[in-house]
């Protein structure tokens, strides 16, 4: 499986909401999480954690993944990714991957044009994606800000950017992992991207279901 396998992506536990919760949609505990499901079964988790105080958040991503077949470990992937935001405003990303053996990392950092995005195959550096400026309405495929659909969106894996093509079907109801449901409004990303992602009236990330290589189904941890 190439680096595309995964496209999408959450990380240190906080009990207290951080500071600047307010302005971002950072939920209550400062933790999202999901089981994640491919063709029905049980795979890994996603967990987005928060921390930070005054004006200042930081964002960390984390995600474990293990493909098996009859029992035996195929293919496993993990991420860790960290945002920073100040006053409200993207500011820098650091992804870590481990691709089935493959060692990643993505860097974007804010400046004057937009975002200065590096990305790093560290098994073989030619495989590298060419270091580029992704536009000022940038933010993170991290899936927690609802704010991320109204611009262009840095896949945390590949270093690529795109713009956001969505449409809403409308809201409906989405289950969590503890077998109940959360009414939710649906969107579905199209272009580069194809996925359906949902948030409910808080504007808080509620679910995720792409095709790739299988049937992916995130199933929130209420």
């Amino acid at each position: 499986m190439d680096r595309r396998f995964f496209i999408a992506a959450a990380a240190a536990l906080g009990l207290a909401r951080p500071a600047f919760a307010d302005a971002l949609p950072v939920p209550p505990g400062g933790r999202v999480a999901f089981k994640v499901f491919r063709n029905g079964t049980e795979v890994g988790e996603h967990e987005v954690t928060f921390s930070g105080g005054g004006e200042n958040l930081t964002a960390t991503t984390n995600f474990d993944f293990v493909v098996t077949i009859a029992s035996i470990p195929v293919y496993r992937y993990t991420l860790t990714a960290t945002e920073i935001w100040s006053a409200g405003v993207f500011q820098s990303l650091a992804t870590q991957v481990n691709n089935n053996g493959t060692m990643l990392e993505v860097h974007a950092r804010k400046t004057a044009s937009g975002y200065d995005v590096t990305d790093i195959n560290h098994n073989d550096p030619s495989e590298s994606y060419p270091e580029y400026t992704a536009p000022a309405d940038t933010l993170p495929l991290s899936y927690w800000n609802k704010a991320m659909l109204d611009g262009t969106v840095l896949n945390l894996d590949t270093a690529h950017s795109y713009p956001v093509i969505k449409n809403s079907p409308g809201w409906n109801s989405v289950p969590t992992s503890n077998g109940a449901n959360i009414v939710a409004q649906r969107f579905d990303l199209t272009g580069k991207l194809h996925l359906s992602v949902w948030y409910d009236q808080m504007n808080q990330w509620s679910g995720l279901q792409f095709s790739l290589r299988g049937n992916w189904n995130y199933e929130k941890i209420v």
